[in-house]
């Protein structure tokens, strides 16, 4: 089978490798489709330190069950799922909470496929029993392709940030950055009932690209006056949740200034490692009651809630995708992405 190994930085190969076998708890997927992700091209760039090369990159992954072993029960020849990429341990106190994503396991580790286990950039993967048993296959519904299918896991770590913000009806959404994730944020706060969603942009590019997402207005604060025209927009308010899904440091001190009182903020795009730290007003976040937290990653629940959302065609995923490329042209298209003129790319093999 072909699959894109990662040997270091800027050095992903191609290769032809075995077909690996399973055990008689696991399954061996037919990899269908995977998104490029952010993360995919950071790795590449600047590498990771739970990664161990060679390894099969990947996470944004859906597949078709070729084989299983003879004590899988849950599963069908021909089955499609979505792969969870995080492979939990089940046991420590966040995962009993149902908070999968923080897992203490995964945090020390990074078990997940594309890290720890290979991943979805090859023609085949084993999915072994224990994350079979963790829930990490979901079952795709007939109506959404195998190309959206990809996408649930991105558009989960979205919603994921969004149900943290809590966003809901009446709410007016000011999203920072409109990359892949910050036009799932559109889509996805005008679902959850968001009356006004913003978009500020300094890319015209990508300005153009979320467009046709429609939101209700789209701004670069290069070019105009972001604090005023929020302003104006929100009748003096501000907004009542702000996205940052850039890696902006000045985004996030920006977002207490136009806050609305007890806003939520979501600092989703995180910064450089060894270069993170931003001064905050604290007497804004004191006197306007502001909420400030993260997001990362996403759970099984909020991945077939995505999928639900596809297939209800309450979001249209195959607007997400720019382009579809062979696992040959991969390793090229990791420096195109990061001109930032496309959304999501999905690999076939």
């Amino acid at each position: 089978m072909k699959a894109a190994l990662y040997y270091g930085v800027e050095d992903l190969r191609i290769e032809d490798r075995p077909v690996p076998e399973i055990g008689d708890n696991d399954i061996l997927l037919k990899v269908n489709a995977c998104a490029i992700c952010g993360t995919d091209v950071k790795v590449f760039m600047h590498g990771y330190k739970n990664l161990k090369p060679p390894q099969i990159v990947g996470h944004e992954i859906s597949g078709s069950v070729a084989e299983k072993g003879n004590n899988v029960k849950e599963f069908e020849i021909g089955d499609r799922v979505v792969v969870v990429p995080i492979v939990s341990c089940g046991e420590c106190y966040y995962c009993r909470k149902g908070l999968t994503n923080l897992c203490v396991t995964f945090q020390q580790q990074t078990e997940a496929f594309g890290f720890y286990h290979p991943g979805g950039f090859a023609e085949y993967m084993v999915i072994p029993g224990k994350a079979i048993q963790r829930g990490n296959l979901i079952k795709v519904p007939e109506n959404v392709s195998n190309k959206e299918a990809a996408l649930a896991e991105p558009m989960a770590c979205a919603l994921n940030g969004e149900m943290i913000a809590g966003v809901g009806i009446g709410d007016h959404v000011l999203i920072v950055g409109a990359g892949p994730i910050g036009c799932m944020h559109i889509s996805l706060a005008k679902t959850l009932g968001a009356t006004k969603v913003i978009v500020s942009e300094i890319s015209d590019k990508r300005l153009q690209l979320a467009r046709q997402f429609g939101a209700d207005y789209y701004i670069n604060p290069e070019d105009e006056d972001l604090k005023k025209i929020v302003r104006e927009i929100t009748e003096g308010i501000g907004p009542t949740v702000i996205i940052i899904a850039a890696p902006s440091r000045e985004a996030q001190k920006m977002s207490l200034e136009i806050a609305a009182n007890r806003a939520h903020i979501d600092f989703f795009g995180g910064l450089p490692k060894g270069d993170s730290s931003v001064m905050l007003d604290s007497n804004l976040i004191h006197y306007k009651e502001i909420y400030i937290h993260g997001s990362s990653g996403s759970t099984a629940t909020q991945i077939k809630k995505c999928l639900d959302l596809m297939h209800g065609k309450r979001v249209e995923g195959k607007r997400f995708i720019s382009k579809t490329i062979s696992l040959d042209e991969l390793p090229r298209m990791m420096y195109e992405v990061q001109k930032g003129e496309l959304l999501k790319i999905i690999v076939k093999s």
